[in-house]
């Protein structure tokens, strides 16, 4: 279900924007910096959450001849090769049910417009789609059937325990032996061996077949509740990050620079508070209409951590506040107090 990029949470855009700024031009981005997030976003859902639970944004990678050849995962007949994605994803999780970015590629294609192709090609139309595995996703009909799919679909699991992490860490062995001791070697018994289970009881899990999509739509919270749990909780660090982040700043160090990505190429940058002097602000030219700036924190040694922030203000009228702070390597983590350095510190 493709929505307005406006609808998208302000956050939530700038953490997939600032992504892909992070890692232009490294050897994480094989389109040599020439990659751009587009206004197009797609709705993506899981079978066990009501609301919008993920958010697709279509990346432009640019055109040349320089970019790697990338494969759509349509499944053309013969394994012929596809033609070369030009427009890769960025998947950000909409709360903490699974990690901040989800999935994203620079060499394929969006998994919404592999099911779209999928689904063209046998006559049917999409009308959500599911995120129901770490790299499968399935297309809805209105009528709740499949549309298109990438990915396989997961197998329900039964017996699993309802907390997974109570069970880390308890190792269990088994042994299969001969039921008695041999003499010599002449001797090897014709006895049925024996099995002895040391430590922890195994648990027994076995995977159960399905009848269709709707049965394991329907069957999805219970059967994978433990794990969709242990998911949110190997996520919850990385939000922790992103929170602190938000309330008290993105820590610089002195004489070097940080790309900041823009939502909208039409804006006006400004810099205040106490850090502000040593912050110099220059714009950056990026492929596609899209935005962004370089903030240079002059090289000097500093007391204690000083704070400064990012005012930006986009001709649509979208405001955004992004809270800094510069340190240098010589600045003691004890001297400000309610600084996030402390917190790190405790």
């Amino acid at each position: 279900m493709q929505i307005h990029i406006e609808e998208v949470p302000t956050e939530i855009r700038r953490r997939a924007a600032q992504l892909l700024e992070t890692v232009r031009g490294t050897d994480m981005d094989p389109t040599g910096g020439k990659a751009s997030l587009t206004r197009e976003v797609t709705a993506l859902f899981r079978p066990d959450i009501n609301d919008v639970a993920y958010y697709e944004f279509a990346v432009d990678l640019g055109r040349g001849d320089d970019r790697r050849t990338a494969f759509t995962g349509r499944g053309d007949e013969g394994a012929k090769r596809a033609m070369p994605a030009a427009t890769g994803f960025i998947i950000a999780a909409s709360k903490g049910h699974d990690h901040p970015i989800a999935h994203w590629s620079l060499d394929r294609e969006p998994p919404s417009r592999q099911i779209a192709a999928a689904a063209e090609a046998k006559g049917s139309k999409v009308d959500r789609i599911f995120k129901v595995d770490s790299l499968s996703y399935i297309g809805e009909t209105a009528g709740g059937e499949i549309a298109g799919q990438t990915g396989q679909l997961p197998l329900p699991i039964e017996g699993l325990p309802d907390d997974i992490e109570k069970a880390q860490g308890r190792i269990s062995s088994t042994l299969v032996r001969p039921a008695r001791k041999a003499k010599d070697d002449s001797d090897p018994g014709g006895d049925t061996p024996e099995t002895v289970t040391r430590g922890a009881r195994p648990q027994r899990v076995k995977l159960r077949a399905i009848d269709s999509w709707a049965d394991l739509r329907k069957g999805y919270a219970k059967a994978f509740g433990p794990l969709l749990k242990g998911l949110a909780r190997n996520a919850a660090p990385a939000w922790e990050i992103e929170d602190l982040v938000a309330r008290m700043g993105e820590g610089i160090m002195t004489g070097t620079t940080r790309r900041v990505a823009l939502l909208e190429a039409d804006a006006a940058v400004e810099v205040s508070g106490e850090g502000a002097r040593l912050v110099k602000v220059e714009a950056l030219e990026t492929p596609g209409g899209s935005g962004a700036v370089a903030l240079q924190v002059a090289d000097e040694k500093l007391a204690q951590e000083v704070s400064f922030e990012m005012h930006i203000a986009y001709r649509s009228g979208l405001r955004e506040t992004l809270p800094f702070f510069a340190v240098s390597s010589s600045t003691p983590s004890d001297r400000k107090p309610d600084s996030g350095m402390n917190f790190f510190e405790e």
